[in-house]
Order: structure tokens, then C-alpha cells, then sequence
């Protein structure tokens, strides 16, 4: 009932504006009905801050951080976020928040749940607009107009508006978890935190120091769990292998071993058994399977530090693994991973 008095007033208000038109845009209608839905939600919202921006979005609600001040939006500027994103009829679209998919009856074990990391100069202009006075630690909710919903910047609403393409307002609730220049060291210094908390005793407690000691190339760690069975360099031949692919939040995402399977909630219908790694002369010749499919580099370095039977821990950077895109639903941008993997015998 509530929804239907809602649209009526809608629908009412925008006509008494058509009224005093002539010809209009998209985007000139798009205005008037974020206006005419501004002012039925100020009656039913009066606690909401309802602070306009220069752009034509609106603030409705803002609780400041403790952390630094994005400000500028700079070449090398990341963002780390949680979101839900609604509709204007209050509808959820989008959301990082495991509660809120479980509330919506849509939550799998499977997928990441969590903060993402968002490329600054690669947002929405409603989402930069956003950003730019919040602060490390900060909620925002904002309502987006549909002519910022676009990757060009102007300098203007209207020229935005002049521009605009067809897309739909959105609510978006925001925390900005931190921001930070460079996905690199970023990402480092997160293994780093990792390493320190996991294995002090061979790299260091302090973070900054376990980073020190990569293995052979930057942003990639090596573990020995287990000592191999000699000592041959492993080099154009065929090993079987056992896996357990995870996120640094303990996340598993992929694995040879069906107990863990199970036990972490991925596919029941996955064959589980050893998987054959072919050996060449590099890391970067190193494949998979019996149609030689290609590896991340992150999990080829792992496997070129080991040798017949060992077990080991390879912990790297996302620029080895997934970089930027990820991996479906299950491995965010920009993740670090690790893999643990052991050499078996041939299961054949």
C-alpha cells in the first residue's frame, strides 16, 4: 500500500511539471523525477541529510571516519570498499555484505564476501563526486542521478546531462575502508601483515621486514612444508600434484582434495583427484592437466621452488595470480593468494 501511494504522489507531482514544460531530454525528465522523488522521501525521511552536490546527487546520510581525506583523485589512487547499491523503489541490486545476500536469500558459500578494491580513475563520476571529502573509515549513502552514472567527466551538470547516456539512478551506502596509492606495495604489504601473523618465526613479526624476504622475484613468498624426497631439479617432465587454492582471509577456492571440498562448501559434482603438472625448462613453461593448460604465474613459481614429493606453501601478490578482474564470484581484484601444494604419486 505504502509503494502505491508513493508512485501516485510521483506520478502527480511529475505532471504538475510537464504542465510548465515545453520539449525536454531524457536527462531533463530524468531531473525532474529525481526532484519529484526527493521531495515524497524529505516527507518520509526528514531524519536524512538531503544535501545536494554540485554534480545533482544527494547526500542522505554521512558519518565521518577517523582516517586521512581522499581529496584528489590522483593516476595511481585505489579505493577499498563495502557497498549496497538499491534502486530508488529501495530495491537491493548490489551488495558486499554476506548479512545482507543471507537477508536477500541469495547468499552462496562459495563466493567473496567483503571489501573490494576499486581503481579510482575507473568509477562512475557520481562515485569520484562520492569519494573525493570522505574520509578512511567513513559511511556515506548518496543518491547517484543517472547522468553521472558514466565513466567521462565533465566539468558541469549540465554538460553531464548534455552527455548522458541511458542509464538508471542508484542508491549507493558506502564505507570507505582505507585508500592508498599503489596496488603493488599495497598488495606486499598485505602478504607482509600475513607473513607476520603466520610465519613469524621464518620471516619476521614485524610486517615490513617479512616482505624482505621474497623468493626469487618480487611479491612472491615460498614455504617448505615438507622436505622433498631428493634433491633433481624438477625440468621437462610430469609430476601429480594435490592443491588448495585460498584468499589471505582463509577463504578456500579451489582444491584437488574432496574432503576439503566439502568441507569448504565448493562443488559436489567436481571429479577430485590428483591433477598432472608438466615441467619445462621455466616457470613460465609449466602447464597443467593433459591439454597443457596455462597456470598464473604466481602458482608456476611455487612449483619450479619445489622438488620430487615435497610440500609446499607459495603466498603471492595479485599481479602473479588474478591481477586487476579476478576470478568470477570467488576471487575479488587485486587479491594476494596462496596456494598450498604437495607432489603425490601418479592416482593411476
Amino acid at each position: 500500500m505504502k509503494k502505491t501511494i508513493i508512485l501516485t504522489i510521483l506520478a502527480a507531482v511529475l505532471c504538475c511539471g510537464c504542465a510548465h514544460s515545453v520539449k525536454s531530454g531524457a536527462s531533463d525528465a530524468a531531473k525532474r523525477y529525481i526532484e519529484a522523488w526527493v521531495q515524497v522521501q524529505k516527507q518520509m525521511h526528514p531524519e536524512y541529510a538531503w544535501k545536494k552536490t554540485d554534480l545533482g546527487s544527494w547526500i542522505l546520510e554521512d558519518v565521518p571516519g577517523k582516517g586521512n581525506v581522499v581529496g584528489t583523485f590522483e593516476d595511481s589512487l585505489y579505493l577499498r570498499v563495502n557497498y549496497t547499491v538499491y534502486d530508488l523503489e529501495g530495491n537491493i541490486t548490489a551488495t558486499t555484505s554476506e548479512i545482507v545476500s543471507k537477508q536477500l536469500g541469495e547468499y552462496d558459500e562459495t563466493y567473496y564476501y567483503g571489501p573490494l578494491v576499486w581503481y579510482a580513475n575507473g568509477i562512475y563520476a557520481g562515485l569520484e563526486e562520492m569519494f573525493k571529502d570522505m574520509s578512511d573509515g567513513s559511511r556515506r549513502r548518496m543518491l547517484i542521478p543517472s547522468w553521472l552514472m558514466t565513466y567521462d567527466r565533465y566539468e558541469t551538470e549540465q554538460e553531464y546531462m548534455d552527455n548522458a547516456d541511458e542509464k538508471t539512478a542508484s542508491i549507493y551506502d558506502v564505507e570507505l575502508v582505507e585508500h592508498f596509492p599503489y596496488i603493488q606495495q599495497w598488495s606486499a604489504d598485505s602478504v607482509g601483515r600475513y607473513l607476520a601473523a603466520n610465519y613469524p618465526k621464518k620471516f619476521s613479526t614485524n610486517p615490513y621486514a617479512a616482505t624482505a624476504d621474497s623468493s626469487g622475484a618480487f611479491g612472491f613468498w615460498y614455504i617448505q612444508e615438507k622436505a622433498p624426497a631428493d634433491t633433481v631439479t624438477l625440468k621437462d617432465t610430469t609430476v601429480y600434484i594435490n592443491y588448495i587454492g585460498r584468499l589471505l582471509n582463509g577463504k578456500v577456492f579451489d582444491t584437488t582434495i574432496r574432503d576439503t571440498a566439502i568441507f569448504y562448501g565448493l562443488s559436489r559434482d567436481k571429479t577430485y583427484e590428483p591433477v598432472s603438472i608438466t615441467f619445462g625448462s621455466t616457470w613460465s613453461d609449466v602447464t597443467m592437466g593433459s591439454e597443457g593448460s596455462s597456470v598464473i604465474q604466481g602458482f608456476a613459481r611455487t612449483l619450479c621452488k619445489m622438488k620430487s614429493y615435497e610440500k609446499g606453501t607459495g603466498i603471492f601478490i595479485s599481479s602473479l595470480g588474478y591481477g586487476y578482474k579476478g576470478s568470477g564470484s570467488t576471487i575479488p581484484g587485486y587479491s594476494p593468494l596462496r596456494f598450498d601444494i604437495e607432489i603425490v604419486d601418479n592416482p593411476n
